[in-house]
C-alpha cells in the first residue's frame, strides 16, 4: 500500500502559512499501491538567445583595478605589470576586447592568484560572447576569493547566458549571501528571474512585493525566488537558495519557518532524508515556538511521512498520532484524514492489521462526510489491502469492487487502474494467478491510453509477481526487466530499486546468482541513499537468500542477521517471521541444528502471534522438514499434521499435497508403512484433483514403494504399472525409466531375481535408445547387483565396471563414488579383499572431494571390514574409528544405523539401561502422595514402580517388600485391577513369583505362580492363564525338572494359539527350544527356536527375533553346524546392535566368537570375542544391576577372555594374548581396588588420592612399562581352558620368550569334554602333578578330613548370602571370595550350557605346535619343571643376555598354580634350585606390582619407639572355646603360641595369643602394625583366620562398641548370634523377606551355644573392609593344623590383603615343623630387622635350613611364597638413618643438635656398662632448648631406645625423656660412633654432606657406611 501523499502548498509570504498538508516523501510499497505518484513538473524550455541584462549594455566606466603588487615571482616589472593592467582596461572601455583579454592574460602570467584580473577578463569575455570561458574565469575567480561578490555577479551572468537559469539564480543568491547590500547582485537576480521560465509565475509576485516595498528585501527577493524553484523542480538551486536566504536571515520566526519547511521538501525530493528530518524538526520547533498548531500539524505530517519511508515505523506512528490529535483540535477534517490514513499504513506496516482497518474505515466516513468520492475510494482501496493481508478474501474484493465502481462513476482512469491493480494482487494472495494477471493486464491497457509510466510499471510488477508464482520465469523476467526500464526512465530510484529487487529474485530462481546479486546489490545502494530502512532489511534478505542458494551460508547468515536487526528496530513482524525462517535455513545448511530449530520456532511464534495462517503454515512446513532431514521422524510428524489442520483455510492444494508426500516419507522412515500408505493415498488424491499427472505419477512411485515395504508385493507391482502407464502417457522418459526399475525391485524382493534383470534389461535399452547416458549407468547399476544376487559375479563385475565408465564419461563424481563402492562389494564377495580395498580407497578419495561425510563415514567402515578380512587388524581398528569419529558428527536414521554398525567393529554399544535411582525417588514420592490421599490404586501403582526399580537396581530385597505389600493393596481393591476380574492380584502374584524365583525361592516362586493360575482360570482369561503357565514352566526350569517345564510351555503355546498371541507364541516356542536344548534333544530344540524365529519375524518383534537367532545359533554350535550357527548368530548380533541390547550382544558375540572359532575364522573370532569381553565388562560396571548377575556376567567375561587367548595364540599374536590374560586377570582386582578408593576414607590424617583409572585398558605397552619399572624378571603363566601358556619378560627387552603347553590327556574325546565342561580337566592334570609333587615331599601326610569345616563352609556362606543381599558389594568379590570357589582365577568354568557354550572348538588348526607335559614317569618335581620352567631355562641361564644380570624372578600365576613350590625346581641339568638362581615373588597380576604400594603410600612420620616398643604386630594360638573346637575341629595350636611369644622378644612387641587374640584387638593392632604376623589356624577353605571369640559370651553384635566398626568386620554383625539371626531373618520374612525352611533352622537351633562364626573368623570380606598401612602379612602353617591350603584359600586371602592396602603377604604351602620353623622365622626375620629386602630374606632363610643338618630336607623351607610387592621394613639402622636425614637438613644448627643426642646416648652407654637400672629421665622441653629447635631429635632416640612418654602432660606433669637400661642390637654403640664420626668431619666437609642428604635412603646408606667402618675397625690387626 501507499501513504495518500496530497501536494504541498507553494511559499506564500502573504497568507496563512501552513495548511494542514504533509510533504509527500516517496513509497517503497509494493505495486498493489491504492495512490498515484506525484506527476513531475513540465518544463519549460530555455531561451536559446537571452537578452543582455542592462548592467552590462554599455562599458563598465570604472574597471576595477589590480592590485600594484602582484604576488608571486613576477614575470614582469612592476612597471611593466601596472602598465598591463591599465592597457587591458582601456581596451575594455574602448570596446577591444580581444585586446583586453590578451593583456589580462599577459597580467595574470605575472599574479595568477589574482581575482580582480579574472573577473576582469570574465566580462571581457562575456562581451566576446565566449560565456563557457567568461564561466571559468568567473569560477576561478570565485575560487580564489570566495567573498568577491563580483565573481558570483560575472558567475550568474555567464549562466544566464548558457541558458543554466536555475543555477544562474542560484550564483546570484550566493552572491548576496556573502554580500547582502550588493545592489548590483539583487538586481541582476531579478532580472534574471525575469527572464527565466519562471516569469510566468514569479511576476505577479513580485510586483505585490514592489507595492508592498519589499522588492529590495535580499531575504524576500531570495526565499521567493527559491520557492519558485523549488515549485518548478529545481531541487538542488533551490537547496542553495534558500540556504543562502537563512544565511541573509531575517528576524521573522514566521518566514525563517517557512523556509525550513521549503528546504525539508527540497532535500526530500533530492532523496536527502536525514537533511530533510532535520529541516522539518527545525519547521515542527518554530511552529511549537509560535503556537502555530496548524503548522505544527503539518510538520508532524511530515515527520510521519519521513519516518515511515525510512522504516523506522514507532517514530512514524508517534507523530502521525500527533498530528491526528491536532486536526481534531483544529477540526480539520481533511488534516484529520490525512492523519488516519498515514497511521493506517504504519499499522499495516507492523501487521497490526485490527487498527489499520479502524483507520481506513475512519477515513472512508470522513471522505463521505465531505462529500469526496476520490478520497473514499483510495480508502476502500487501501481497506481491501488490509483484508487482503488478513486473509478475508471476500470483503477484500468486496472493497477493491467498490474502489472500482466509484472511479469508473468519476471516469478517473487513473483510480481506475489502481482498483484493478488491487483487485489483482487479492486475487494474487489467493494464488488465483489467472485472475490476477487478467486483472493487472487491465492494468496495463488504462495505463497506455492514459499514457502513464508510472502506472504501466506498476502492471508490469504485477505481471511479473503473477508469471513468477506461475513458474514462467522467462516472461517474469521480461515484465520485471519492463518494470526496472520504467523506473530507469523516469528516475525513480526507489521504483528503481524495487523493479532491481524483482528481477534479482527471478534470476535467482532461474540459477543466475551472479546478476541475482548484482541486482540485489543495486537494490541495496538505492535504498541507502533514500534513506529507507524497511528497503534495506528486504534487500539484506533477498541478498542472504542468494548466498543460501550458492551455498555461501556464512554469508546468508550474516545478511539474513542484518536483515532481522532492522526488522526489529522498525518493529516489522512480519518481516521477522520470514527472516527468522531464513536464518534457519541457513543455519541447517551450516549444521548449527540448535540454532536452526531456534529460529524456526521463532517463525512459528511469531506467524501464530500475527494469526498469519499463510505464515504459520510454512513455519509448520519448515519444521517438519528440518525435523525429517534430521531424521528425527517423531519429531516431524506432528508439524505436518498441524500443517494439514490449517490446509482447508489455505486452499492450496499443490502445497498441501507435498506436506501429504512429506508426511508419509516420514511414517515410511518409521516404519509406520501403513500409515505411510495413507498419505500417499491424499497425494495422489488431491494429484488427481489438481489433474496433474506428473505428481500422480510421483504418488504411485512413492506408493508402490510403501506397499512394497510392507510386504503386499501385488498392489506394490500394480502402483509401479500405473506409474509406467502414466509415465508413457506423458512420454516421460526418466519416470518410464523409474517404473520398470521398481517393477524390476518388487521381483527381487518377491525372490524373481530373473524377472528383475528382464526389467532391468528394458531399463538399459531404453536408456540406450534415447542415448541418455546416466539413465544408462543406472541400468548398468541395477544389473550388476541383480547378477551379485544370482551370485554370477564375472557378470556383476561387467556391469558395474561399464557404470563406472558411464559415469566417469559423465564426470559424474557422486555416481562414480557408488559405482566404486559397488565393485568393491562384489570383489568382496570374491573374497578379493585387496582389489576390494583399492576400490574403497579410490571411493573414499571422492567421497572427500564431494565433502559428502555420510559416503565417506560408510567408505571408512567398508575399509576396516576389508582390512580385517585381509587380518590387517590394526589398520581396520583405525578405519572404523575414523567412520565413528564422522558418524557422531552426523544424523538420521541411516547414520544411526552406520554408527551402530561401527560401534559393532570397534567397541560396545551404547545404551543405557535406565536410572533406576531417581525412579525410585519419585515413585516413593508417588507414593507418599497416595497414602496421604488414602488412594489405594494408586499404590498400588506406586508399589509396583517401586519395587520394580529396586528389582532393576539389584536391590531384591527391597523389592520383595514392595511387591508383597501391592498385593495386600491388591487384594484391599477386591479384585479389580486390571485385566478383568481378579487382575490386579493375578499380576500382583505373577510379579512376586518372578521375584521369588529370582531369589532361588522356588516353593515360593510355584505357589505366588499357582495363586496366579488360579486366578485366571476362575476369570476365565486365557490370556492371563497362559502367561502362568509359561512362568511356571521357567520357574520348574530353573529347578532342572525339565520334563515338567515343558509340559507347562506346552499348555502355554496351546494357549497363545487359541487367543491368537503371536508374541506368546514366539515365547512359548523359545521356551520350548531353551528347554528341548537343556534335554540334550537338540533336533526338536532347533524346531522350537525355528518356529519362534518365524512367529516373531511375523510379528516384527526384533527382541524376539534377536533371541531367537541367537538360541538357533547356540544349538547348531552344540550340534556342530558351525556354518549355520554363525549365520543364526551374526542375524542376531545385526538385531542386537540395532535393539540396543548390549547384554544379549555380548552374548552373542560371545557365541559367534566360538562358533567362528570352530569354523576356524580366527580373525573374526578374535573380533568378536574382544568386543564380547568388552561389553561384558562394561555392563558389569552398571552400577543398576545386581551382584548376582554381574558375577554371572564375570564368568562368562572369563570365558571369553581365556577363549580370546586360544584365538590369539593360534594366530601367532602372543603379545596380544599376553595383553588379553592381563586384562582379565586384573579386572576383579581392579573393581576392588576401586571400590577401596571410592567407599572408604583412609586412616591417615592426609588426604586420600586415589589411584588412576583402574579400569584403563590394558595394553601390552602398560605391561612393558610396568616390567621395566621393577627391574626384575617377569615369568607370566596363564590356564586357559586345558592349556598352559607362558611368557618370560625381561627389563629393557619385552617378551624374550613365550611357550604353549597343551595339559589334555587325550584327542576327541578330551576336547569333546571340553566343549560340555569348559576344559576343567586340563586343570586336573595340573592338579595331579602338584599332588603327586606333595605326596613325594610327605607334606599330604599332616592333613586329615574336615567334614565339619564344609559344613561351616556351608554355613557361613549362607550368613554371607544374607549379607549380600542387605549390604551394598558393588564389587562382587565377596560371593567370588567366600562362595565361588574364587572367580578371580578359575581356570575352569562354571557356565550354564544355556548361556554359553564351550571355550575350546572341535576343529583346532593344524599349524598349531602343542608341547606335550612330561610323562608321569619322571620325578613329580622333575616333571613340574619340565612343564613350568624347563621351556625358559635357555633363557634363565646365568649371563644370558639381558636376561642374566636380574637377580629377581616375578611368578605371575593364576589357579592351581598357586601350589606349586617354585623355590624347589630345578632340571636335570643345574644343581641349583630355583630359588638359589632368583629371589622369588609371586602376583596375581603384573597390574598388582607395587598396587598397594601405590594404593595406600606410607606417611613420613617419625616411628616412636614405645619401651622399645615394635611396629609389627604378633597374633599367635587364640583360645578358642572347647565347643568350637570340637565342632570344627580347630584344637589347640602350642606350637604357634611357642613361635609368638618367640617372635615378640625378638621383634620387641606383646604378642596377642589366647584370650587376647580377639577379632577386635588384631583389628586394631593390625591397623598400626608395618608387620603383622599370624600363627594361628587358616581356614583355606572359608579363606578365614581363626581368632578368639569375645571373652563376654553375652556380647552380641547389637552392644558392641562402636568404636570397633571401623577396624571392620561390620557386615557380619548385622545378624548376630545363631539366634539373633533366625530371629532377625523372621522379622524380614514379615517384610517380604526369604524365609528359611525347617530344616535350615533346626540346623541352626543346634548350635545355638556356639558364638557364630563371623565372631571370631577374620574372613577375606572382613579384610575387604579394611584399609591397613601394613607392609608384610605372614600366615604361618602348623602341624596341628587340619585344614588343607587350597589355591582358592590363598588368592582369597591374598588377594584381600593386598586390597586392602598390605603391600606383600607370606603364605606356607604346608605345615612345617615347629623347630624348623622356628630356625625359619629366627632367619627370615633377622634379615628383616637388617634391612634386607622380603624376597632376599626368604632366600636367605632357606639357605640356613637347607643347610643345616635337620632340616635340610624340602618340606621344612620349600613350601614357603611371597605374593605381592617386594618389600623392606623399618629396621633400626633405616630408622636411625631417616632421623639423621632430616636433622641434616639444618647445616646451622645440625651440629650442636647432633651433640646433645650424642651426649644423651654416651650418658646411656655408661648406665649400661655400669649395669645401673634405676629409671632416669630429663624433660622433652629441655632437650628442645638444647638442640635448637632442629627436627628429627625424637625419631633418633625413640629408634636407639629411648622412650618419650607424654603421659604425664594431662596431670600437669612434663613430658619425658627415659633412658634406655639396654641396647638390643647395639643400637646405642652404633649411634654414638656415627654420631663421633659426623661431629669429627671439617666444617666444609659437615656442610657438604648436609647438601648430599636429601632423603631417607642417603641417611641409611651412610648408617650403613659407618656401620662397615665400624666392623673395620674392630678387626683384629696383625
Amino acid at each position: 500500500m501507499e501513504k495518500h501523499r496530497p501536494k504541498k502548498e507553494r511559499f506564500s509570504l502573504f497568507g496563512p502559512r501552513s495548511s494542514g498538508r504533509s510533504t509527500n516523501p516517496p513509497s517503497s510499497s509494493s505495486s498493489s499501491s491504492t495512490s498515484a505518484p506525484p506527476i513531475p513538473p513540465t518544463l519549460c524550455k530555455t531561451d536559446p538567445h537571452p537578452s543582455i541584462p542592462p548592467s552590462l549594455r554599455k562599458t563598465d566606466p570604472h574597471p576595477s583595478i589590480a592590485p600594484s603588487i602582484p604576488p608571486g615571482p613576477p614575470i614582469l616589472s612592476k612597471t611593466e605589470f601596472l602598465e598591463a593592467v591599465r592597457c587591458s582596461n582601456q581596451a575594455c572601455q574602448r570596446g577591444q576586447y580581444s585586446q583586453a583579454v590578451q593583456l589580462y592574460g599577459k597580467a595574470l602570467s605575472a599574479d595568477p592568484q589574482n581575482c580582480i584580473l579574472y573577473s576582469n577578463r570574465s566580462a571581457a569575455h562575456l562581451r566576446l560572447g565566449q560565456y563557457q570561458t567568461a564561466l571559468d574565469d568567473a569560477l576561478k575567480a570565485r575560487l580564489l576569493n570566495p567573498k568577491w561578490p563580483k565573481a558570483y555577479f560575472r558567475q550568474g551572468v555567464a549562466l544566464q547566458y548558457l541558458g543554466r537559469h536555475a543555477d544562474a539564480l542560484a550564483a546570484f543568491a550566493s552572491g548576496l549571501a556573502q554580500d547582502p547590500k550588493s545592489l548590483q547582485l539583487l538586481v541582476g537576480m531579478v532580472e534574471a528571474a525575469m527572464k527565466s521560465p519562471l516569469r510566468d509565475s514569479l511576476e505577479p509576485t513580485y510586483q505585490q512585493l514592489q507595492r508592498m516595498k519589499l522588492d529590495k528585501s535580499p531575504f524576500v527577493v531570495v526565499c521567493v525566488i527559491g520557492q519558485e524553484l523549488l515549485t518548478a523542480g529545481y531541487h538542488g538551486a533551490s537547496v542553495v537558495v534558500l540556504e543562502a536566504g537563512l544565511k541573509i536571515g531575517t528576524c521573522s520566526l514566521k518566514l525563517r519557518g517557512s523556509v525550513f519547511s521549503a528546504l525539508s521538501s527540497a532535500y526530500w525530493s533530492l532523496g536527502n532524508a536525514e537533511k530533510s528530518t532535520g529541516y522539518m524538526q527545525q519547521d515542527l520547533e518554530v511552529a511549537k515556538t509560535l503556537g502555530d498548531q496548524s503548522g505544527e500539524c503539518r510538520a508532524h505530517g511530515n515527520l510521519g511521512s519521513a519516518y515511515f519511508s525510512k522504516g523506522n515505523y514507532r517514530e512514524a506512528l508517534t507523530n502521525h498520532r500527533h498530528q491526528l490529535v491536532l486536526a481534531m483540535k483544529l477540526k480539520d477534517r481533511e488534516a484529520a484524514s490525512s492523519a488516519l490514513s498515514s497511521l493506517g499504513h504504519v499499522y499495516t506496516a507492523i501487521a497490526d492489521y485490527p487498527n489499520a482497518l479502524a483507520s481506513h474505515k475512519q477515513c472512508v466516513l470522513l471522505a463521505q462526510q465531505t462529500q469526496c468520492p476520490l478520497s473514499e475510494a483510495r480508502q476502500l482501496g487501501n481497506m481491501g489491502a488490509v483484508y487482503t493481508a488478513l486473509g478475508d478474501f471476500t470483503n477484500a474484493v468486496l472493497c477493491h469492487q467498490q474502489h472500482l465502481d466509484i472511479a469508473k462513476t468519476l471516469g478517473n482512469g487513473r483510480e481506475e487502474a489502481r482498483a484493478y491493480s488491487n483487485l489483482g494482487s487479492a486475487h494474487h494472495s489467493q494464488r488465483d494467478f489467472d485472475k490476477a494477471v487478467s486483472y493487472h493486464t487491465l492494468v496495463l491497457q488504462l495505463a497506455l491510453e492514459l499514457e502513464d509510466r508510472t502506472i504501466q510499471m506498476r502492471a508490469y510488477a504485477g505481471l511479473g509477481h503473477a508469471a513468477r508464482c506461475m513458474q514462467d520465469l522467462e516472461r517474469a523476467g521480461q515484465y520485471h526487466q519492463q518494470q526496472l526500464d520504467i523506473a530507469e526512465e523516469l528516475q525513480d530510484r526507489a521504483a528503481k530499486g524495487r523493479a532491481s529487487s524483482n528481477l534479482g529474485i527471478i534470476h535467482q530462481m532461474k540459477g543466475e546468482y551472479d546478476a541475482a546479486l548484482k541486482l540485489h546489490n543495486a537494490h541495496l545502494c538505492l535504498v541507502q541513499e533514500l534513506g529507507d530502512y524497511a528497503a534495506q532489511g528486504r534487500a539484506y534478505g533477498n541478498m542472504g537468500n542468494a548466498f543460501n542458494a550458492l551455498g555461501m551460508y556464512d554469508q546468508a547468515v550474516r545478511y539474513h542477521r542484518q536483515e532481522l536487526h532492522i526488522s526489529l528496530e522498525v518493529n516489522d513482524r512480519p518481516s521477522q517471521a520470514s527472516t527468522h525462517g531464513n536464518l534457519a535455513v541457513a543455519y541447517q545448511a551450516l549444521g548449527a541444528h540448535d540454532r536452526a530449530l531456534q529460529h524456526y520456532l521463532h517463525h512459528l511464534t511469531i506467524a501464530r502471534e500475527l494469526r498469519d495462517t499463510q505464515s504459520t503454515a510454512r513455519a509448520l512446513g519448515n519444521l517438519g522438514n528440518f525435523h525429517c532431514c534430521r531424521g528425527e521422524y517423531v519429531q516431524a510428524v506432528p508439524y505436518y499434521q498441524q500443517y494439514l489442520t490449517l490446509s482447508p483455510q489455505l486452499q492450496d492444494l499443490e502445497e498441501e499435497g507435498k506436506v501429504c508426500h512429506n508426511l508419509a516419507y516420514t511414517h515410511y522412515c518409521l516404519g509406520q508403512y501403513r500409515e505411510s500408505v495413507r498419505y500417499y493415498e491424499q497425494d495422489l488424491a488431491l494429484a488427481k484433483d489438481l489433474g496433474d499427472k506428473l505428481s500422480q505419477a510421483k504418488a504411485y512411485c512413492n506408493l508402490g514403494l510403501a506397499y512394497k515395504a510392507l510386504g503386499e508385493y501385488n498392489k506394490a507391482e500394480d502402483c509401479q504399472r500405473y506409474l509406467l502407464s502414466l509415465a508413457q502417457a506423458l512420454n516421460n522418459t526418466q519416470a518410464v525409466f523409474r517404473a520398470l526399475g521398481n517393477l524390476g525391485d518388487v521381483c527381487v524382493c518377491r525372490v524373481d531375481v530373473a524377472g528383475a534383470v528382464r526389467f532391468y534389461q528394458q531399463q538399459l535399452t531404453l536408456a540406450q535408445e534415447v542415448k541418455g547416458h546416466k539413465m544408462e549407468a543406472d541400468a548398468y547399476s541395477a544389473l550388476g547387483s541383480a547378477h551379485r544376487l544370482l551370485r554370477q559375479y564375472d557378470l556383476a563385475l561387467s556391469f558395474h565396471q561399464q557404470e563406472l565408465s558411464a559415469r566417469t564419461a559423465l564426470d559424474d563424481q557422486q555416481g562414480q563414488c557408488g559405482a566404486l563402492g559397488r565393485l568393491a562389494a562384489v570383489h568382496m564377495a570374491l573374497t578379493d579383499y585387496a582389489t576390494a580395498f583399492q576400490c574403497y580407497q579410490a571411493q573414499l578419495t571422492l567421497a572427500q572431494g564431494l565433502r559428502d561425510a555420510r559416503v565417506e563415514a560408510q567408505v571408512q567402515g567398508n575399509m576396516g571390514i576389508a582390512k580385517m578380512n585381509m587380518g590387517v587388524l590394526e589398520e581396520a581398528i583405525g578405519y572404523f574409528e575414523q567412520q565413528l569419529a564422522m558418524l557422531e558428527q552426523l544424523s538420521g536414521v541411516e547414520c544411526v544405523l552406520d554408527r551402530g554398525r561401527a560401534y559393532g567393529n570397534l567397541a560396545d554399544c551404547y545404551d543405557s539401561l535406565g536410572d533406576f535411582e531417581e525412579a525410585i525417588k519419585y515413585s516413593e514420592m508417588f507414593l507418599t502422595v497416595a497414602q496421604s490421599l488414602n488412594h489405594v490404586q494408586d499404590q498400588e501403582r506406586a508399589y509396583r514402580g517401586l519395587g520394580n526399580a529396586h528389582r532393576s537396581l539389584g536391590s531384591l530385597q527391597q523389592a520383595l517388600v514392595c511387591f508383597e505389600k501391592r498385593l495386600v493393596v491388591a487384594h484391599e481393591l477386591g479384585g479389580s485391577g486390571g485385566g478383568g476380574e481378579g487382575g490386579g492380584k493375578a499380576q500382583a502374584y505373577g510379579e512376586l513369583g518372578d521375584l521369588h524365583s529370582q531369589l532361588g525361592n522356588y516353593e515360593q516362586a510355584l505357589s505366588c505362580l499357582e495363586h496366579q493360575l488360579n486366578i485366571a482360570c476362575t476369570s476365565g482369561d486365557r490370556a492371563l492363564e497362559g502367561e502362568a503357565s509359561a512362568a511356571l514352566g521357567a520357574v520348574y526350569q530353573l529347578m532342572g525338572e525339565n520334563e515338567a517345564a515343558l509340559q507347562w510351555h506346552q499348555s502355554a503355546l496351546e494357549i497363545a494359539e487359541e487367543t491368537g498371541s503371536g508374541r506368546s507364541q514366539g515365547m512359548a516356542y523359545g521356551n520350548m527350544g531353551l528347554t528341548y536344548e537343556a534335554l540334550g534333544n537338540y533336533e526338536k530344540a532347533v524346531d522350537c527356536q525355528e518356529q519362534h524365529l518365524s512367529v516373531a519375524a511375523q510379528n516384527n518383534d526384533l527382541t524376539a527375533k534377536t533371541l531367537a537367532y541367537g538360541s538357533l545359533g547356540r544349538t547348531h554350535h552344540a550340534l556342530q553346524n558351525y556354518t549355520q550357527a554363525v549365520m543364526y548368530l551374526q542375524e542376531g548380533l545385526r538385531l542386537a546392535e540395532q535393539c540396543g541390547r548390549r547384554e544379549e550382544e555380548a552374548k552373542i558375540r560371545h557365541r559367534l566368537g566360538l562358533s567362528l572359532w570352530a569354523s576356524s575364522n580366527l580373525e573374526e573370532a578374535q573380533h568378536q570375542l574382544y568386543r564380547a569381553s568388552a561389553l561384558f565388562e562394561s555392563i558389569r560396571h552398571e552400577a543398576q544391576l545386581s551382584s548376582d548377575y554381574r558375577l554371572s556376567l564375570f564368568d562368562l567375561q572369563t570365558s571369553s577372555y581365556q577363549a580370546l587367548q586360544r584365538v590369539l595364540v593360534s594366530l601367532g599374536h602372543y603379545d596380544e594374548a599376553l595383553a588379553v590374560a592381563e586384562r582379565g586377570r586384573t579386572r576383579a582386582f581392579a573393581d576392588l581396588l576401586v571400590e577401596r578408593q571410592q567407599g572408604h576414607q583412609p586412616l591417615t590424617s592426609e588426604p586420600y588420592t586415589p589411584t588412576p583409572d583402574a579400569y584403563s585398558p590394558v595394553t601390552i605397552e602398560h605391561i612393558l612399562d610396568t616390567v621395566n619399572s621393577q627391574k626384575s624378571l617377569v615369568l607370566y603363566f596363564s590356564l586357559a581352558s586345558g592349556y598352559l601358556y607362558s611368557w618370560l619378560l625381561a627389563p629393557g627387552t619385552g617378551i624374550v620368550k613365550f611357550h604353549e603347553v597343551y595339559l589334555g590327556e587325550g584327542g576327541a574325546e578330551l576336547q569333546a569334554a571340553e566343549i560340555q565342561g569348559g576344559g576343567v580337566s586340563g586343570c586336573q592334570t595340573l592338579e595331579q602333578h602338584i599332588t603327586a609333587a606333595r605326596e613325594a615331599l610327605g607334606v599330604d601326610t599332616y592333613y586329615s578330613s574336615s567334614e565339619t569345616e564344609n559344613e561351616a563352609g556351608d554355613l557361613l556362606e549362607q550368613q554371607f548370602e544374607e549379607r549380600l543381599t542387605s549390604a551394598s558389594d558393588p564389587t562382587d568379590c565377596l560371593h567370588s571370595l567366600v562362595s565361588r570357589n574364587n572367580v578371580f582365577s578359575r581356570s575352569g568354568q562354571s557356565l550354564s550350557s544355556l548361556v554359553s557354550s564351550t571355550v575350546s572348538p572341535v576343529r583346532e588348526t593344524s599349524s598349531s605346535l602343542l608341547c606335550r607335559p612330561a610323562p608321569l614317569t619322571k620325578p613329580p618335581l622333575r616333571a613340574l619343571h619340565h612343564l613350568l620352567i624347563a621351556p625358559m631355562e635357555e633363557v634363565l641361564m646365568p649371563g644370558s643376555g639381558a636376561v642374566g644380570r636380574h637377580r629377581q624372578l616375578v611368578l605371575v600365576l593364576e589357579g592351581e598354580l598357586y601350589l606349586v613350590p617354585f623355590a624347589l625346581l630345578k632340571g636335570s641339568s643345574s644343581n641349583e634350585y630355583l630359588y638359589e638362581r632368583f629371589n622369588l615373588l609371586a602376583v596375581p597380576s603384573i597390574g598388582s606390582l607395587g598396587a598397594a604400594a601405590k594404593s595406600h603410600p606410607r606417611h613420613r612420620a617419625p616411628f616412636l619407639y614405645s619401651g622399645g616398643g615394635s611396629m609389627t604386630a604378633v597374633v599367635g594360638a587364640p583360645r578358642l572355646p572347647s565347643r568350637v573346637m570340637e565342632r570344627w575341629l580347630w584344637g589347640p595350636l602350642p606350637s604357634a603360641h611357642d613361635e609368638a611369644l618367640r617372635l615378640g622378644e625378638l621383634l620387641g612387641c606383646q604378642p596377642l595369643t589366647g584370650t587376647q587374640a580377639t577379632k577386635e584387638r588384631v583389628l586394631a593392632a593390625m591397623s598400626q602394625a608395618e608387620c603383622v604376623h599370624f600363627a594361628t589356624h587358616v581356614s583355606w577353605k572359608l579363606a578365614a583366620l581363626v581368632l578368639s571369640p569375645s571373652q563376654d559370651p553375652g556380647v552380641g553384635s547389637e552392644t558392641r562398641p562402636k568404636e570397633s566398626a571401623p577396624c571392620g568386620g561390620s557386615l557380619l554383625r548385622e545378624s548376630g548370634d545363631v539366634g539373633a539371626s533366625t530371629e532377625l531373618r523372621e522379622e524380614r520374612s514379615e517384610d517380604g523377606g526369604s524365609v528359611c525352611d525347617t530344616e535350615s533352622v533346626c540346623d541352626a537351633e543346634s548350635v545355638c551355644d556356639s558364638p557364630p562364626l563371623q565372631d571370631f573368623l577374620l574372613t577375606a570380606a572382613d579384610i575387604l573392609d579394611l584399609r591397613l598401612p601394613v607392609k608384610l602379612v605372614v600366615l604361618g602353617s602348623y602341624q596341628e593344623c587340619v585344614s588343607r591350603v587350597t589355591s582358592d584359600g590363598v588368592v582369597g586371602l591374598s588377594r584381600a590383603f593386598l586390597t586392602a592396602g598390605v603391600q606383600c603377604v607370606c603364605v606356607s604351602l604346608w605345615p612345617v615343623p615347629m623347630a624348623a620353623s622356628k630356625v625359619f622365622t629366627h632367619s627370615f626375620y633377622t634379615a628383616l630387622l637388617n634391612g634386607t629386602k622380603a624376597s632376599a630374606a626368604l632366600s636367605e632363610a632357606m639357605k640356613t635350613l637347607q643347610s643345616s643338618t635337620h632340616f635340610s630336607h624340602p618340606s621344612n623351607w620349600a613350601g614357603f611364597m611371597l605374593i605381592g610387592c617386594d618389600v623392606k621394613l623399618n629396621s633400626p639402622s633405616s630408622l636411625i638413618g631417616q632421623a639423621l636425614a632430616e636433622i641434616l637438613q639444618y647445616p646451622e644448627r645440625a651440629r650442636d643438635a647432633l651433640r646433645v643426642i650424642l651426649h644423651l646416648v654416651e650418658k646411656s652407654l655408661q648406665r649400661i656398662q655400669s649395669h645401673q637400672s634405676n629409671a632416669m629421665y630429663t624433660s622433652q622441653q629441655s632437650v628442645e632448648n638444647k638442640v635448637g629447635g632442629v627436627p628429627g631429635w625424637q625419631a633418633l632416640l625413640s629408634a636407639v631406645g629411648f622412650r618419650l612418654d607424654c603421659s604425664g602432660t594431662g596431670s600437669g606433669l612434663p613430658a619425658a625423656v627415659f633412658f634406655p637400661t639396654a641396647d638390643p642390637g647395639d643400637r646405642l654403640q652404633l649411634c654414638s660412633s656415627t654420631l663421633q664420626s659426623l661431629l669429627g668431619l671439617p666444617h666444609a666437609a659437615f656442610q657438604a654432606l648436609c647438601k648430599l642428604v636429601t632423603a631417607a635412603e642417603t641417611g641409611d646408606q651412610l648408617i650403613n657406611k659407618f656401620k662397615s667402618s665400624l666392623a673395620l675397625s674392630l678387626l683384629p690387626t696383625t
